[in-house]
């Protein structure tokens, strides 16, 4: 393949070439440097859409609690018929009400959204993520068990407490409160989340004893 030319320097400088000749070639240069740059920005810009794409798909694929119950049956039916283990992981941000209050809703807004957002780019392609209440969220892991399921909770808490920290809009931290728990003869979603929910903790230290 050849080398492209160069057109920052004019490859032509010392070519016999007429008046008409080197204006007519200036003008090509010029405008192929312009089509250069439009063509180098637009690339740019492509780029920065689809990275925002993708971010936007990750955060709209948070789902109701309606939803996300109906997934992880799903899910739980297929570790029941085809073998598998699977974790759920419970989220209550303790605070929400009192930073409504004092910060007033918009900022808490933004938290939630940021909580929902770092949930979402933290977690695997194949793990459930739902809004379960507006102060609530649940989380299922397959292929997960519970020992690395506490590990996955105190990940994820450590990384949205980090996400507020760096966005350097929010002059509070959320008081979370997780819990995990690890489906095994039992199906139930509701009661699976119930027992992690009733396990909850706010150490990084995992379950309680």
């Amino acid at each position: 393949m050849d080398k492209p030319i160069d057109l920052m320097s004019d490859p032509l400088t010392d070519a016999p070439l007429t008046t008409e000749q080197r204006q007519a070639w200036d003008l090509i240069r010029a405008e192929l440097i312009i089509a250069r740059e439009s063509l180098q920005e637009m690339e740019t810009r492509i780029r920065a859409l689809e990275h925002r794409a993708s971010d936007e798909e990750r955060v709209l694929s948070i789902l109701t609690r309606p939803e996300f119950n109906r997934e992880v049956a799903r899910m739980l039916a297929f570790d029941e018929r085809y073998g598998g283990q699977s974790s759920v992981l419970y989220f209550s941000v303790e605070n929400l009400t009192d930073i409504i209050a004092q910060k007033g809703r918009d900022k808490a807004n933004a938290a939630v959204r940021t909580a929902c957002d770092t949930f979402a780019r933290n977690i695997r392609n194949s793990d459930i993520l739902g809004r379960l209440a507006v102060d609530e969220f649940g989380i299922l892991l397959p292929r997960c068990d519970n020992v690395s399921a506490w590990k996955k909770g105190e990940t994820l808490v450590t990384a949205l407490q980090r996400a507020l920290t760096g966005a350097g809009d929010f002059d509070f931290s959320l008081s979370i409160s997780y819990g995990a728990y690890t489906f095994n003869d039992d199906k139930d979603v509701a009661a699976g989340l119930k027992r992690a929910a009733s396990s909850m903790t706010r150490s990084p230290e995992g379950p309680k004893p």
